[in-house]
């Protein structure tokens, strides 16, 4: 046997025997021998080309203990053997005398991730790195995978998910519509009429429904091209242009398939929170979710604000009629009791400005930007000034 070959002193934890076996791993020219200490017998060799197989070595951590494992590739006596640096005994020494005699092709702790994981700054790219790649992936890389999940997905889901959501909120938040028959035609026919001209060659079937509601002034868009205008917002605005404004940016939420998106995006965020939160309560999980999802509803209010946008030119309707809108909906007052306890038509308060007048744009704060699910007003107004050339 070499003499003067390096060796190191270890316990060996054999998984056979309660108490641990003192003994000395040598490395010599061709194989890598664990050797009894106290009668010097050869328990194992294993040769030095298939060391990286057989044997696993720890990485030179700054704290943790140093233990070399026999892995399934060794004999199977010795699969799951540990060797055992003593927890007594200053690690650097091992890690030095790993360093010096065995090669880079077995050590870990050669190779470039781990000098990376042992210095602050390699940590702290890599910890940038994967905020950049997380914060590309919620920004860019779930909308794509979204659209491409919704577009997988046959438009009878959208429409049956749309039905029983008008269904729903049938029961709770609305009531059959009061509007005058003759006023719900007109709506409904002129809007129809813009959409026939935005899309002459693949019209998407609308079905507009009137009610009356418990929300106030409000237009929403339903899976499946159901869309919903409440008398209240009629009553507001008092102008057909207005509300055609207001039914051309529901139809983008339809044509584009927001809703279904929507749903598609936050299942997935949902599924992504869940494996990397497991069952630590739902507040860990619905506070990103929440926050990503009205995100996620932001950009498709922009969307759906352009599609408002080439709704109005086709159907011969100023973009600034959305404006007036905006600034109808900024001074809406609740409605008032009669002194029989009826409701009052709803009103607003003349506007402050025209619509035509330019405004200084305010930009939307950080702290608003994360928590609203809309972007601001006067982002929206002035992008419709901007469409109609002023």
């Amino acid at each position: 046997m070499n003499t003067q070959a390096p060796r190191l002193a270890l316990n060996l934890l054999d998984g056979r025997s309660a108490s641990a076996q003192p003994v000395m791993l040598q490395i010599s020219e061709h194989s890598a021998q664990i050797i009894r200490r106290q009668t010097g017998d050869l328990l194992l060799e294993i040769p030095l080309k298939d060391m990286r197989k057989q044997m696993r070595w720890p990485e030179a951590t700054a704290r943790g203990a140093r233990i070399v494992e026999l892995t399934d590739k060794a004999p199977p006596e010795w699969e799951g053997a540990q060797l055992h640096w003593p927890s007594d005994q200053d690690a650097k020494v091992f890690d030095a005398w790993v360093a010096q005699h065995v090669s880079n092709s077995a050590n870990p702790s050669a190779g470039w991730v781990a000098r990376a994981q042992q210095s602050w700054r390699g940590v702290l790219v890599a910890f940038v790195l994967l905020v950049g790649v997380i914060w590309g992936m919620y920004l860019y890389g779930l909308p794509v995978a979204a659209r491409g999940i919704t577009a997988l997905v046959p438009q009878a889901a959208d429409q049956a998910i749309g039905r029983n959501a008008l269904q729903q909120i049938d029961g709770r938040w609305m009531t059959p519509s009061k509007l005058p028959l003759e006023d719900q035609t007109r709506i409904r026919e002129r809007f129809l009429a813009g959409v026939k001209k935005q899309y002459p060659s693949d019209t998407p079937q609308i079905q507009l429904e009137f009610r009356k509601s418990e929300i106030g002034p409000n237009a929403f868009a339903l899976p499946g091209g159901i869309m919903v205008m409440t008398d209240e917002l009629v009553q507001l605005v008092k102008d057909d242009e207005v509300v055609l404004g207001v039914l051309g940016h529901e139809l983008g939420h339809i044509t584009r398939r927001h809703g279904m998106r929507q749903l598609v995006q936050v299942g997935v965020m949902q599924g992504v929170l869940s494996i990397a939160f497991g069952d630590y309560g739902s507040l860990i999980t619905a506070a990103p979710l929440i926050l990503g999802s009205m995100a996620y509803s932001r950009a498709h209010e922009r969307e759906a604000d352009d599609e408002s946008i080439a709704y109005m030119r086709a159907a011969g309707i100023s973009p600034l009629v959305m404006v007036k809108f905006f600034q109808a909906a900024r001074n809406y007052k609740p409605p008032k009791k009669d002194k029989d306890g009826n409701d009052l038509p709803p009103s607003a308060e003349p506007p402050a400005e025209q619509a035509d007048k330019p405004k200084e744009v305010k930009k939307t704060p950080l702290g608003f930007s994360i928590i609203s699910s809309h972007p601001l007003d006067e982002e929206r107004m002035e992008k419709f000034r901007k469409a109609a050339g002023r």
